[in-house]
């Protein structure tokens, strides 16, 4: 929405969208469950991803507090199925949601952030990635809305 704006910073852009869990198929139900219960949330909505090929389930727990739960489908090799192989699950990203996703992008590189994937559309909506490597493990993921790009 917009020309990025040169002058702005990430906190004026971009907000908490929400946190993503990866877990294996067999537990995906009840870290769904032990989050509702657990943070008063409720189940938003499940979608399996085919390009990812995951079931996420969003829980969403209050205005801008959400959790997605990610897990296989398949044990086809995904960045998915790599992390949970890698680690055995938990923390795997932190979205952030911008109606200036190139003003994002330039503030992160500017930064020193290095962009390790990109997506015009992924589900309705244009991303990109910072190396977790640079993050502590976690994956920063900023998106943005495809309708209201500009």
């Amino acid at each position: 929405m917009g020309t990025p704006d040169a002058t702005a910073t990430m906190g004026e852009v971009a907000a908490l969208h929400h946190i993503g869990i990866v877990t294996t198929t067999g537990r995906h139900a009840d870290v769904v469950g032990r989050l509702v219960r657990t943070l008063g949330g409720a189940v938003e909505y499940e979608v399996e991803d085919d390009p990812l090929d995951v079931l996420a389930t969003w829980v969403l727990v209050a205005d801008g507090l959400r959790f997605e739960v990610v897990s296989p489908r398949s044990d086809r090799a995904t960045p998915v199925t790599a992390f949970l192989d890698r680690t055995g699950g938990g923390l795997h990203h932190v979205s952030l949601e911008t109606e200036q996703i190139g003003t994002c992008r330039d503030l992160a590189a500017a930064g020193g952030a290095r962009i390790i994937g990109e997506n015009d559309d992924h589900g309705g909506w244009a991303e990109f990635f910072v190396d977790p490597h640079q993050t502590g493990g976690a994956l920063l993921h900023w998106m943005q809305a495809v309708d209201i790009r500009t």
